[in-house]
């Protein structure tokens, strides 16, 4: 009996522990493909400038163009992800340029953007939650 039950208890203490490792996993990759996706979407979103600016020495992220980028790199990440029904991706996007501001602060014009997946709790043990994750990425245009 007291073999039986030492038996039992490492075969729960292991199930545990693989339980934990493919959750982590999971965890691990959607916290790297949001990385990318984050990282994508700042840097093609800085691209898109006003033309009519920078002909007066001005750099001026066109908002509704890198908007529109970003929409569309996350939407491309969430099909890529394959999500389940009831997760939600949505994507934040932050603008600092001469138009915001930021030389006279002296910074370099920037676009920062933040990806948010909610989902469901992604661990299975009782005792760990997450329901978010939250990754950010920011592309800075400095003078060279």
């Amino acid at each position: 009996m007291k073999t039986f039950v030492i038996f039992l208890g490492i075969f729960l203490l292991s199930l545990t522990f693989l339980t934990y490792q493919g959750d982590m996993s999971r965890y691990l990759q959607l916290r790297t493909a949001l990385k990318a996706a984050a990282e994508e979407a700042a840097a093609g979103a800085a691209l898109y400038y006003d033309e009519e600016a920078f002909s007066e020495g001005l750099m001026v992220i066109s908002e509704g163009q890198a908007e529109r980028y970003v929409e569309y790199v996350a939407l491309r990440a969430a099909e890529a992800m394959r999500l389940p029904a009831g997760q939600d991706l949505r994507a934040e996007m932050e603008i600092r340029d001469d138009r915001t501001g930021s030389n006279e602060e002296g910074a370099h014009p920037s676009v920062t953007v933040t990806m948010i997946l909610r989902c469901g709790d992604l661990f299975r043990l009782p005792f760990l939650t997450v329901t978010e994750v939250r990754r950010a990425a920011r592309y800075e245009l400095a003078a060279s």
